[in-house]
């Protein structure tokens, strides 16, 4: 704080500056007039301190983006138990957050105009469904540090972009066998066979084991375990592909690649779960039986197959042997 200092029969107030005392004159030699210039001065530096202070404190109040995904990321999957997919998808959409909004440090400097920013980011490097993934991800996590209250407020509402529901992609037994002759590995070949003998997601082979003719599922999507039969001639197969700890997105990247060698762009190691669903619907003609092997919530899901005529099916299908259900299949709820 400012204070005054005689010399020489003036009245000198003295201020700190920098570290070093500096002393400015009051023009007076009077104590009385000498106070009122003190006075006005350790007001003025009061206003400046509270400012500076006010400043400082506003700072230091803000939530660093990349301190608030850090929180997000380290507590959402244990408080939650989320799967590890799920942890991974949320990392993955997480980078992305961060590119999107480029500079910016803290959540209250996103404005809305920013999440225009955001979804041209998406749409520029995925498809729609993998940005409307990406952005449940991104409400996911807004919602959270909301809810903890480390964020006071939403800076935008997050909202799925409209994608024109078009018909599940499947692969023809032909189509298949084009692949199969395009992985050389003999291990990856089992996995993908794995898949379409059981229809599993990709993500879902890592949490079941096999009892007999039965690929029993502990840590389905929705929670729910639920059982699969496998034909004979692909146990040995899953047994191979049980004893590989390769990660979900080699899998898949190498089906992909495996398609575009095959010259069949566009297909996915999720087709193969389209396709077993709809050999299974031609096969039983019983919809919720494929709601049950496919795990979905509720049989408005696995609805989405019935828009391919039964006749259709059997005819792409025909010349294949699928894996029929045995008798004593336990049909679990899923």
């Amino acid at each position: 704080m400012a204070g005054m200092r005689k010399m020489k029969g003036k009245y000198y107030v003295r201020v700190r500056i920098g570290g070093k005392e500096k002393l400015l004159p009051t023009g007076t030699s009077f104590k009385r007039d000498a106070e009122k210039v003190l006075r006005k001065i350790q007001q003025q530096e009061l206003e400046v301190k509270q400012r500076l202070r006010s400043e400082i404190d506003g700072v230091s109040s803000k939530v660093a983006i990349l301190e608030g995904i850090k929180y997000f990321e380290k507590n959402v999957g244990p408080e939650r138990n989320l799967q590890e997919t799920t942890v991974y998808t949320y990392k993955l959409a997480m980078k992305d957050f961060i590119k999107a909004l480029g500079k910016l440090l803290y959540f209250d400097c996103i404005q809305k105009k920013h999440y225009s920013m955001l979804v041209n980011h998406l749409q520029k490097n995925y498809n729609n469904t993998t940005t409307n993934i990406r952005l449940r991800a991104i409400r996911a996590m807004l919602n959270y540090l909301l809810e903890k209250e480390i964020i006071d407020k939403l800076p935008f509402k997050v909202k799925q972009i409209k994608i024109d529901q078009g018909l599940p992609k499947f692969i023809k037994p032909e189509e298949l066998e084009k692949i199969y002759e395009k992985v050389l590995d003999a291990r990856l070949q089992a996995i993908f066979r794995v898949y379409e003998a059981t229809g599993m997601r990709v993500g879902e082979l890592r949490y079941s084991h096999r009892e007999e003719e039965f690929v029993i599922i502990e840590k389905a999507k929705n929670r729910r375990s639920r059982i699969i039969p496998i034909p004979l001639e692909r146990i040995p197969d899953y047994d191979l592909a049980k004893e590989l700890d390769w990660s979900v997105s080699w899998i898949s990247h190498s089906f992909t690649l495996a398609c575009r060698d095959a010259k069949l762009p566009g297909k996915t190691i999720h087709c193969l779960r389209h396709t077993f669903a709809m050999r299974k619907l031609m096969e039983t003609n019983n919809i919720s039986i494929v709601r049950e092997l496919l795990g979905h919530s509720s049989v408005k899901v696995t609805e989405i197959y019935t828009q391919f005529p039964r006749e259709y099916l059997a005819q792409v299908f025909k010349d294949r042997n699928v894996n029929k259900i045995p008798e004593n299949h336990p049909r679990t709820e899923a």
